[in-house]
């Protein structure tokens, strides 16, 4: 059974009333975004689960269709493209390749390593998931006055930040 959360805006309206110091003079970009993205990662794990994917191996597929055809890369690199430990990489490419959705070529550069590669498999099963994904997204965006100005908006803050 799923919880229904209180709204952002009760939530808000709560904080000022009961712990006004938390409200007086706060933006409330962050707070919101914050809730957002709890709405999108849910919006993306129910998806996930309809394809019996988690969060970790939709990345990993991802990024190598991400990469240059035919989707193989070294597994640094697709480490270096995730936010996991290279313990938490063994793990996920274990799984995908149990799964199908990867292989594991010879690298011709190294002979002591492997690529990671998109099987045909992996790739009809990223686009499919990605496809969904990204319509359901939209539904959500569409609820949004201006999304066009908000995203310039976002990504030069994220490109600030990120900047340092």
């Amino acid at each position: 059974m799923r919880r229904e959360r209180v709204s952002f805006t009760e939530l808000f309206d709560t904080s000022q009333e009961y712990w006004p110091e938390t409200t007086t003079g706060v933006s409330l970009v962050a707070p919101a975004i914050y809730r957002l993205h709890e709405y999108l990662s849910r919006l993306a794990e129910e998806l996930f689960q309809q394809y019996q994917l988690q969060g970790a191996e939709f990345e990993a597929l991802s990024a190598l269709r991400n990469s240059p055809p035919p989707y193989r890369i070294t597994p640094t690199e697709l480490y270096r493209k995730l936010l996991v430990s290279s313990g938490g990489m063994t793990k996920i490419l274990a799984r995908l390749e149990d799964k199908g959705l990867i292989e594991r070529p010879a690298n011709p550069e190294d002979a002591r390593s492997r690529l990671v590669g998109l099987t045909t498999q992996g790739q009809a099963l990223i686009e499919e998931v990605t496809e969904r994904l990204l319509q359901r997204e939209a539904e959500l965006v569409s609820k949004v006055a201006q999304p066009r100005q908000l995203e310039q908006q976002l990504m030069q803050w994220l490109e600030q930040i990120e900047r340092g």
